[in-house]
């Protein structure tokens, strides 16, 4: 969901008044102009949030009446992201924007504004409340296992959601920190043919399933079985509700994929289609970027099997997804890597969530406190002073505070964030919810 533009802003120059004369410091406005789309219901409206942030700093600003936010920033090379969600007629919308390599310097013209184009979304029924890939350290401190991956699929609506035809992909490549030939002028293709790259293969439910409000599927990506007999920090997976990857016929890496426990029905194993090369679906354990999917009116399988819809740039064979056939998707960066890019477009994701692997950390959905209290059910479950947040090792928390894991096995409903934005979207956890 990124839209990727390099962009020179002249700006305009004053001088900070500081103690002394040596101190001075030289910074520059910066003015972000929100663009909304023509055909969408909405307009540019006073008080949307406007980030502008470089390798070292962020910044917050709040729009105008006009749509408009202005900084004063040093010198440097910047990025520009808002997210603003409205709601009309029983319907739920977020637009979102990002802009790269906005340059701040002494030189051009100053009365340039930087436009940043929002691209309208629906909130989805189904979100990804958490991924877990990056691996749980080993008792003996000699490394971490990396075999104990899972999502978990959640109704964030008030209505029963059907998985029919419902796929699991991730994007190409596999890495956010990896040479990326979809970049072109610094673009990403296949942003102006709005689809999105479905690498190597895609996973999807045997059968036609409901989730009722509120509550969720776990879905082992890795290993289903009851893995802290061997390792005391890691999962168990030994549940009869949960559901597993595992098509050994396709993906037949032993290491990846041990016959599931007893306990989990086989009708409980997804099916997968496969097109690109490798013997196990090769989900990033440092920056994934996971998407959910329908198949439109096709079957997954035909879906698969559309020469038409192939995409291959170096070896990363993939599927272009439609954007319209997207329900959620969630985007992570490697923390402290220069080389991080953008893969899903703003019509998908606009931001991302820093991430950390082989310490038992999880990619956790941030919860929408105002609609959570909301909820007069709720009132005496909510669980506070929440505990697993990241922010010492440079990740980040939930801001609501609430204990989204507790709050739930205390009996309440809990409603999570949904603005089609990592950034705002998700944390890292630095405790996977399913760890005992």
């Amino acid at each position: 969901m990124r839209k990727v533009l390099f962009a020179l802003l002249a700006v305009s120059l004053f001088w900070a008044s500081c103690k002394k004369d040596d101190d001075i410091a030289q910074v520059f406005t910066v003015t972000v102009q929100l663009v909304y789309p023509t055909a969408g219901n909405f307009a540019a409206q006073e008080g949307v949030t406007v980030k502008l942030t470089s390798s070292s700093n962020s910044y917050e600003a709040k729009t105008d009446a006009s749509g408009k936010a202005s900084f004063a920033v040093p010198i440097g090379v910047y990025e520009t992201s808002a997210t603003d969600a409205r709601s009309e007629n029983g319907r739920s919308y977020v637009y979102n924007g990002v802009k790269s390599g906005i340059a701040v310097s002494t030189t051009g013209i100053g009365s340039d504004v930087v436009t940043l184009d929002l691209t309208e979304s629906q909130r989805s029924q189904i979100i990804i409340k958490e991924l877990f890939v990056g691996g749980t350290p080993k008792d003996d401190n000699s490394g971490a296992f990396a075999f104990d991956k899972y999502v978990i699929l959640y109704n964030n609506s008030d209505a029963p959601a059907s998985l029919n035809n419902l796929c699991i992909g991730m994007i190409a490549p596999y890495n956010a920190q990896a040479t990326n030939s979809y970049y072109v002028g610094g673009v990403l293709s296949y942003e102006s043919e709005n689809w999105t790259p479905a690498g190597q293969g895609f996973w999807y439910f045997q059968q036609n399933l409901t989730i009722e409000p509120g509550k969720q599927i776990v879905v082992a990506i890795n290993n289903a079985v009851n893995n802290t007999l061997t390792y005391s920090k890691s999962i168990n997976f030994d549940n009869a509700s949960y559901y597993a990857m595992y098509d050994i016929a396709k993906f037949p890496n032993a290491s990846y994929y041990v016959s599931p426990s007893a306990s989990i029905p086989t009708n409980h194993y997804l099916n997968s289609e496969v097109y690109g090369m490798g013997n196990a679906w090769s989900i990033s354990v440092t920056s994934p970027g996971l998407f959910l999917f329908t198949t439109g009116d096709k079957t997954p399988s035909a879906f698969a099997g559309d020469a038409t819809s192939t995409s291959q740039i170096t070896s990363y064979v993939s599927k272009k997804v439609p954007n319209t056939w997207i329900v959620d998707a969630v985007e992570a960066y490697l923390l402290n890597n220069t080389s991080n890019k953008k893969r899903f477009t703003a019509a998908v994701d606009a931001g991302y969530v820093y991430h950390v692997n082989n310490q038992g950390y999880s990619i956790y959905r941030n919860v929408d406190k105002e609609a959570t209290e909301a909820i007069t059910a709720n009132t005496g479950k909510l669980v506070y002073n929440y505990q697993f947040g990241t922010t010492s090792v440079g990740g980040s928390t939930d801001a609501s505070a609430i204990d989204a894991e507790a709050s739930i096995k205390a009996g309440a409903r809990i409603v999570y964030k949904d603005n089609n934005n990592s950034t705002t979207d998700f944390h890292l956890r630095s405790q996977a919810s399913l760890r005992n």
